[in-house]
């Protein structure tokens, strides 16, 4: 009988314990991509070991290839807004968010020494001496 007794009064605190903590706060993620460029590997892994590091980032993608940088991260921790000032503090000036499906005729995998001119300006102000 005193086997039932604390067996009922462990399985009774267990579920007033689980009572107490509530129902679990959803956490709303979103993602964004930004254009970023990037001028070689060193630039993808300052960015990537950074990045990583801020708050809320859940995930984070990096490609020197495709100029961009894609960040899922929860909207109650940080916003699209700090995380682009994050990535310019680094050195990289954001140049906007790459819509999904993105179809604006711009090449996102472009290199600065390709000679293309569609009105940005590729001195980014920071030293490629690595």
């Amino acid at each position: 009988m005193k086997k039932a007794i604390i067996i009922i009064m462990t399985a009774l605190m267990a579920f007033s314990v689980s009572l107490s903590a509530g129902p679990k706060k959803k956490v709303e993620l979103k993602e964004v991509t930004f254009s970023v460029h990037l001028h070689c590997e060193n630039c993808v892994n300052k960015v990537r070991e950074n990045i990583a590091f801020e708050k809320g980032v859940k995930d984070l993608k990096v490609s020197l290839e495709d100029q961009t940088v894609f960040v899922k991260y929860d909207a109650a921790k940080t916003s699209e807004q700090t995380l682009k000032a994050a990535i310019e503090k680094l050195g990289y000036p954001v140049a906007g968010v790459v819509e999904a499906g993105c179809n604006c005729g711009h090449d996102h995998g472009h290199k600065a020494e390709q000679g293309h001119n569609h009105g940005h300006n590729h001195d980014h102000g920071h030293d490629h001496a690595h």
